[in-house]
């Protein structure tokens, strides 16, 4: 009996080894389709499909929480709501100079492209200046869509306030803004796909303005839960790794699951075939990128973020942008050939 107890104590290590701990994460994302992905995995869920569950360890629960915009995204992970965000950069970096480089993390960059400035045929819109005294819609004060408004009017020389100004920027829901739209009440929206192509095939609405390279989502965490759950949120992103690989190798099922997973949670009928093609078109899944590449190009882009974030007049501060990129989880190696 004492040699079995000293042949389990040996092999105790071996079998923790073996068996991974399980994965229970809290997960937010909006119902757009800039944040495709998660909308496949929760459509996966409903068809007893669930790619987490089957890429995880045993017994791993990934809770997801819906929001409308990044800003409310943030806060939830702040507070420890969620432990992971598919969420836009701005209020990232709103987050990581508010609590002084502390606390937020990048861990992998989504997708760009995927928001345009959709604006009303009959005004005639070409330029900036064309907006003095009219009024536009984005989706909530401070978030990505509603930063590059500000810059993009601020170029031109407009003044951009948090009221009053040349042009009055009005945060608004997806629902609101297409009734404001059809309406006539707003000039135009700088917003993200599905309702990019929705203003132009449905509401009779153009695009101006699009920037196909901008980064639009990104994956962040806390430094607090990566310190107390580092290993499951890891592997919560390499699973994410693998999900994007499989959707870019079937265009078919990625447009179909999204199609599907999208009026699931809107709680209205699936979007057209036709109507996805066209939105899913705008959106650049980020491919594979060798890390020390990765690193540099976000640097560049969140430097240029913040300086479009602070010169609105919506973030005062500043806060050295190395923390936030030092915990980006290597992209995975290719599988080899047949596995």
């Amino acid at each position: 009996m004492r040699l079995l107890c000293h042949i389990f104590v040996l092999l105790a290590p071996l079998v923790s080894l073996a068996a991974p701990e399980a994965v229970n994460l809290k997960v937010g994302y909006f119902p757009n389709l800039t944040h495709s992905l998660a909308l496949v995995a929760r459509q996966w869920e409903r068809e007893k499909s669930d790619w987490f569950q089957a890429h995880l360890p045993p017994g791993s629960k990934i809770e997801w929480r819906a929001f409308n915009a990044g800003p409310s995204a943030m806060e939830a992970l702040l507070v420890g709501s969620v432990d992971v965000a598919f969420v836009g950069p701005s209020p990232v970096l709103n987050a990581h100079i508010r609590t002084k480089g502390a606390e937020i993390r990048v861990l992998a960059s989504v997708a760009r492209g995927g928001s345009a400035l959709v604006v009303r045929k009959d005004l005639g819109l070409k330029t900036a200046e064309n907006f003095r005294g009219l009024r536009l819609v984005t989706p909530q004060l401070g978030n990505t869509q509603d930063i590059e408004a500000r810059a993009w009017l601020r170029g031109a020389g407009l003044k951009v306030m948090l009221s009053g100004g040349d042009v009055q920027i009005i945060p608004a829901s997806s629902a609101d803004m297409a009734m404001l739209f059809s309406q006539g009440k707003i000039a135009g929206a700088w917003t993200v796909e599905p309702w990019v192509t929705r203003l132009t095939t449905e509401f009779g609405g153009e695009i101006l303005l699009e920037r196909p390279d901008s980064i639009v989502t990104v994956l962040a965490t806390s430094r607090k839960v990566l310190e107390q759950r580092g290993p499951a949120v890891r592997a919560f992103v390499q699973s994410y790794y693998l999900l994007r690989d499989q959707l870019l190798a079937d265009p078919v099922r990625y447009a179909q699951a999204v199609r599907l997973g999208l009026g699931a949670e809107t709680h209205s009928a699936p979007p057209s075939e036709s109507l996805m093609a066209a939105s899913l078109g705008r959106i650049r899944l980020e491919a594979r990128e060798e890390s020390s590449a990765r690193v540099i190009r976000l640097t560049d882009f969140f430097t240029r973020s913040l300086k479009d974030s602070q010169d609105s007049g919506l973030l005062v501060g500043s806060a050295p942008l190395a923390p936030l990129l030092e915990s980006l989880v290597p992209d995975p190696l290719p599988s080899p050939p047949g596995k």
